[in-house]
């Protein structure tokens, strides 16, 4: 998960919104809690206007959804639908992966290599979730974000998001997944560095890395 961004310079409408995402990206507005307009203006001491606003293009992200006769609340998803983006994210990041590859230097594998091993560190101590999928998805970040292709690094981010506002993975990933993720990253790691790497394996073996958080956490996948 995204550090806390700096709202300083920011309209009071943008702030507001980037606000209320990031409560929801990290759990603070849990799956399924109602977004009260006025308590959350009250909160923010804000008029309601511009909470209204952030809520619409939260719903445009699929952060948020309208129940008749309830309202705003954060998204919810089961099984299926968790499994899918999940899915969805494996298959996009090996692309990724496979275009970043040639434009990976040293220092971008090297701080790829640090996210990792703060990860591993994690493995062997009482765990902060929220730290932990932060680390993760740092590490994945630092790679995808050199595929060449906005439209690309922006639907994995979106996937990302919408994982992490599902809480499934901070609350069951760390304690299931960890220490055999922190080996995969290593093994991804190895291979990009290699100067003969073979693309089909590498996209292979960074999909499978991903789909190997269903297996964990539910036990099964369909591409197990």
């Amino acid at each position: 998960m995204q550090a806390s961004e700096d709202l300083a310079g920011l309209s009071k409408h943008e702030s507001v919104y980037r606000t209320i995402r990031e409560r929801i990206l990290n759990g603070s507005y849990g799956p399924g809690k109602r977004l009260v307009l006025s308590a959350i203006a009250r909160d923010l001491e804000v008029s309601p206007v511009p909470v209204r606003e952030a809520i619409r293009r939260l719903e445009a992200e699929s952060l948020v959804t309208f129940e008749r006769n309830v309202g705003a609340r954060v998204s919810t998803l089961d099984d299926e639908a968790w499994e899918q983006l999940v899915e969805m994210l494996a298959l996009l990041d090996g692309y990724a992966v496979t275009r970043a590859q040639p434009r990976l230097t040293p220092a971008v594998l090297k701080k790829a290599q640090g996210f990792n091993d703060a990860l591993r560190r994690h493995a062997s101590v009482p765990v902060d979730h929220d730290q932990v999928m932060g680390l993760h998805r740092s590490f994945h970040r630092t790679i995808y974000a050199l595929a060449d292709n906005e439209y690309l690094v922006d639907s994995l981010d979106r996937l990302w998001d919408r994982i992490d506002a599902s809480r499934v993975l901070a609350s069951r990933w760390p304690a299931k997944r960890l220490a055999s993720a922190v080996e995969e990253h290593d093994d991804l790691l190895r291979q990009l560095r290699s100067g003969d790497v073979e693309l089909a394996e590498l996209e292979r073996c960074t999909r499978q890395h991903s789909l190997n958080a269903i297996i964990a956490i539910r036990g099964q996948g369909r591409f197990s």
